[in-house]
């Protein structure tokens, strides 16, 4: 009895865990983020969208966007191949389309500003961006100061 109720415990935790780390709400009113969704990280699509990302990462750090890759069963934060955490949650919460690849943009506000299924290029990226309310604001104060 005590074996089970251990047991129990340990996987009601592990739950409460497994939800905690992949809960977007913590970038809230702090980053914007991209969701590059894909059904294999080998897709070619997948690939070139973080070659192309990779191309300004000062322009992503500027703009507080955090790339999250999100795979049927695991996901990543940043554009790197290490910190791979297993869950198939943020995977079942925004895959939308039978499509091997989509590109999702969150605002600050939670919200999806954009979302696409083909390669999202830099300059369209930041236009979006760029043309937000809370992204005139941030570039008002920065020319402030």
């Amino acid at each position: 009895m005590i074996y089970l109720k251990t047991l129990l415990f340990a996987a009601s935790l592990f739950s409460a865990l497994v939800g905690f780390a992949q809960d977007l709400s913590k970038h809230q009113w702090e980053n914007r983020l991209i969701l590059l969704i894909t059904d294999d990280e080998n897709n070619s699509t997948f690939q070139a969208q973080l070659a192309e990302f990779r191309k300004d990462l000062t322009g992503l750090d500027e703009r507080k966007l955090i790339i999250y890759q999100v795979m049927p069963g695991a996901y990543r934060t940043g554009l790197d191949g290490n910190n791979k955490k297993t869950s198939a949650r943020l995977y079942q919460d925004y895959k939308k389309t039978d499509s091997g690849f989509e590109v999702i943009l969150l605002g600050l506000d939670g919200g999806i500003k954009l979302q696409q299924n083909k390669l999202l290029p830099l300059e369209k990226l930041y236009a979006t961006i760029e043309a937000m309310p809370m992204r005139l604001r941030e570039m008002e104060r920065k020319k402030q100061q």
